[in-house]
């Protein structure tokens, strides 16, 4: 009978211990990443695209001919309300992938360009978010036209940069948009993760 009772006194004290063992980390726990879905729809007007580079592509190097574009959008972001942004891109026509049209005799006849650049997002409160993309630029059609449209296009990013209610932010997003005529519209749909430092209360 003594033997059992010393036990259940040893199971108390450890019941105990666990439990201020977990009290005292309640603070930590409280305090983690403050991390936040983000999900956006807007829409992209993008200007002439300028021509740069070697007029051919060269094998050993990968040089070659490239474009880049500059753009505006505006749209909705949840739960950061709505933004305005501007973008610069420079897609890479040597390093071309197939997207799976081809002729008769199974030749590729439409590809897929890598894409990169970057994009400053600015809202309503003067808050803005900077971010690095990369991506791929695709036809979306057995023929395209000459200026490769109709196009989707799939992207991620990096965030490099926020001020205001959203200094010290990380994370970024992926997402795709798509472009039938050069008139447009080129509307985009993106998903992300945004991290606030721990000390920020914005969300």
């Amino acid at each position: 009978m003594e033997s059992s009772k010393i036990r259940v006194k040893k199971l108390l004290t450890i019941m105990c211990a666990g439990f201020a063992l977990l009290m005292s980390l309640r603070p930590a726990f409280a305090t983690g990443p403050n991390l936040i879905h983000t999900e956006a729809v807007g829409q992209i007007t993008i200007t002439p695209p300028t021509f740069g580079g070697p007029t051919v592509c060269d094998p050993t190097t990968g040089d070659g001919p490239f474009y880049t574009l500059n753009g505006t959008a505006s749209g909705r972001n949840n739960p950061l309300g709505p933004f305005t942004a501007s973008l610069s891109a420079m897609v890479l026509l040597c390093a071309a992938t197939p997207n799976g049209a081809h002729d008769a005799s199974g030749k590729p006849t439409e590809f897929c360009y890598p894409e990169l650049g970057t994009e400053t997002d600015t809202f309503a409160d003067g808050s803005t978010l900077t971010s690095a993309f990369q991506g791929l630029s695709c036809c979306a059609d057995e023929t395209c036209n000459p200026a490769g449209l109709p196009s989707v296009n799939h992207d991620s990013s990096v965030i490099t940069q926020g001020t205001g209610r959203l200094a010290g932010a990380s994370g970024g997003t992926s997402w795709s948009d798509n472009f039938a005529t050069l008139s447009g519209p080129l509307l985009m749909h993106a998903e992300g993760v945004l991290q606030l430092p721990d000390s920020s209360n914005q969300y």
